[in-house]
């Protein structure tokens, strides 16, 4: 979700927030703002075990350029100011000699505890432009803006996996990334499809002054949203213009299986595992919400959005047959992005 949210903090005039691109010669600067909160419970053989709650507070700061009208480059830095798994009303993790595993079924009351961090994560350099679109090919009759997109994020050693001995956050794999989407104007609402792929690649992190082996989950994410112009005034501000805009939005997405670090997703692992590379399940989640966007003047964005969903479960650790599970409990996003728009009218000159 994080790069989608990235796409919805440009600016535009003439096409849906998605899939807008700055002009020739100039930019646009973003400082984005996302608290997550997914609550969950801990499950093993249909018996809770544990709850769990991540709390996530992230910043991003990103600068686009546009080289023409239809092909821009993007630096995006991800910054997580912090970052917690909190675990409580925990059974105690033992070792089930029938099972050769452990166990968390029936053990009795372990200590609350929780994983933490925060850091920069990897830097995203991502290439971007639009070969169909309503405005810079108006002439041609294009109905449709498509935006396609191609990033790549370097990798991160001081990440969530680190947190075993010194407290890092986010993903530590790099990653490639693949974008593409789709906008269209009817009257005053600006409909839009977009997909948004992630495939992270293998890395290694030091976990007490040991190499391990570690590939954060790739994902898919598949976006339909509607934007509506409320309110839009050419004369403000002695015709610097403004307007208001609402966007309504659902994602679907599909989290592939990954290799983490034993003993940070799941508290209290055994010695048998701790600090050792294990396998996560791979899981879906579905995520709906509402923005609201105030072109404030022609040059400052400032948007309000709002979340609620979460991920469908999913197992920690392979050695253990404890996974998470919504149990009815749904999380929410609460962000803000404020961009400055370079949109100086002496470059119309040229």
């Amino acid at each position: 979700m994080l790069s989608t949210f990235i796409l919805m903090s440009a600016a535009t005039a003439s096409a849906a927030e998605v899939t807008d691109l700055p002009p020739q010669w100039r930019g646009d600067i973003s400082i984005d703002y996302l608290a997550t909160v997914v609550p969950d419970s801990l499950t093993e053989s249909e018996n809770t075990v544990g709850e769990r709650r991540a709390t996530d507070h992230d910043l991003t700061y990103s600068a686009r350029f546009g080289f023409t009208d239809y092909l821009a480059m993007e630096l995006a830095l991800p910054q997580q100011a912090s970052s917690r798994i909190a675990f409580k009303k925990m059974n105690r993790l033992v070792y089930d000699p029938i099972m050769e595993t452990g166990t968390m079924v029936g053990t009795g009351d372990d200590a609350d505890s929780e994983t933490s961090g925060s850091g920069s994560g990897g830097l995203w350099l991502r290439a971007m432009a639009t070969p169909l679109s309503e405005s810079t090919f108006s002439a041609r009759g294009d109905q449709i803006t498509w935006l396609m997109g191609l990033g790549y994020q370097f990798a991160d050693s001081t990440s969530l996996w680190n947190s075993a001995d010194s407290g890092g956050a986010g993903p530590a794999s790099p990653a490639f990334e693949f974008t593409s989407f789709w906008s269209t104007k009817n009257r005053m609402t600006e409909p839009y499809l977009g997909v948004v792929w992630t495939h992270r690649f293998s890395t290694d992190v030091d976990v007490n002054n040991r190499l391990i082996t570690v590939k954060d989950p790739s994902r898919l994410d598949i976006t339909a949203g509607l934007e509506i112009l409320l309110l839009e005034d050419e004369s403000w501000a002695d015709n610097l213009g403004t307007e208001l805009a609402l966007d309504l939005h659902a994602t679907f997405g599909h989290r592939s299986w990954g290799d983490g670090v034993s003993g940070v997703e799941l508290a209290n692992a055994l010695s048998i595992s701790k600090f050792a590379s294990v396998t996560q399940g791979e899981t879906n989640n579905l995520w709906g919400g509402a923005d609201i966007r105030w072109r404030i003047v022609r040059y400052v964005d400032w948007t309000v959005s709002t979340e609620i969903g979460g991920p469908f479960g999913r197992r920690l650790e392979h050695p253990y047959a404890v996974a998470s599970d919504p149990d009815g409990k749904l999380g929410w996003r609460l962000g803000t992005s404020l961009t400055f728009r370079m949109r100086d009218p002496l470059f119309d000159k040229r």
